[in-house]
């Protein structure tokens, strides 16, 4: 047991390792809702509970409630509303989120899996406050899931990065902008309402990747954010000044006074250059000479 703890803890520490984090976030966040929700069932008006549950740890569709308990977008990433979403949600993550990580980086990956997430509860709300206006009989549901959808805004990220990407099915290469908007037509006709979800955080991670190709990254606070955070509790680091001369650590005057023949340590500093350098033509030209000179030095 203590062995899973300390993996656990080190797929946390570990730097680029953000794919993984995701994963196992939406695991704890449906096992800990699950077993919350199951353990109110022994309380006395069990149902009172499980409301309070539903309305501060799942993302209503209603603006008003929105806005009066806005702690519930940090936790909708992560929801899942069964255990096969869990399953095909996670490893539809692994997949397309390594793709992302490969190209973008794992911090990259994990702000536009969660920033897509948080965006498409406002595109929901947004797309279905204008079918209500057409068609006021429009009915949606109360509670959202949005792990899914961070997915989704992770998938067409990559696409807009690797448009030409291929990825292998049954021996066949199929283009990895033909798999995601294949998906997203898919959860658009079998779940609408998913699928809207999943349509706005597609949205989003496509455009913050066209963004961040003409130089505007649009989650650039978020980022910094993420930054600061991950430093809280770490002692900060002394910068040392080193001063060095314009040669390195040798004064000109005293190793490189055209009369005198260089000794062994001016021959040991300039063999070191070269090889750390980046060979021969590191050297300046009189430097290259106090070599030459060195050479024809007779011991």
């Amino acid at each position: 047991m203590r062995s899973v703890f300390s993996d656990i803890l080190n797929a946390f520490r570990k730097n680029n390792n953000q794919v993984i984090q995701l994963i196992l976030l939406n695991i704890f966040v449906f096992l800990f809702l699950v077993v919350l929700k199951f353990s109110l069932t022994f309380f006395a008006n069990p149902a009172i509970y499980q409301a309070f549950v539903q309305k501060n740890f799942y993302v209503s569709s209603s603006f008003i409630e929105l806005i009066q308990r806005p702690w519930s977008l940090i936790v909708f990433p992560f929801t899942n509303s069964s255990i096969l979403d869990v399953l095909f949600n996670g490893l539809a993550l692994f997949w397309f989120g390594n793709i992302l990580v490969d190209f973008l980086g794992g911090r990259k990956t994990m702000i536009v899996y969660i920033t897509g997430a948080i965006f498409s509860v406002f595109f929901y709300m947004g797309l279905w406050a204008i079918l209500n206006v057409l068609n006021k009989n429009q009915t949606h549901p109360t509670q959202l899931y949005g792990a899914s959808a961070g997915i989704y805004a992770v998938m067409f990220a990559a696409v807009a990065l690797l448009p030409e990407y291929e990825l292998m099915f049954f021996r066949f290469f199929i283009k990895l902008r033909i798999v995601a908007i294949s998906f997203l037509i898919l959860s658009l006709l079998f779940n609408p309402h998913a699928g809207v979800l999943n349509l706005g955080a597609a949205t989003f991670g496509y455009l913050q990747i066209k963004f961040l190709r003409t130089g505007l990254n649009i989650t650039q606070p978020i980022e910094n954010f993420f930054v600061w955070f991950s430093k809280i509790g770490q002692p900060k680091k002394k910068t040392v000044m080193k001063k060095y001369s314009p040669v390195g650590e040798y004064s000109r005057g005293e190793y490189f006074d055209d009369n005198n023949i260089p000794n062994q340590d001016e021959v040991d500093y300039l063999l070191d250059k070269i090889n750390k350098g980046g060979g021969y033509e590191s050297l300046t030209k009189e430097e290259k000479n106090r070599l030459y000179k060195a050479s024809q030095r007779k011991d």
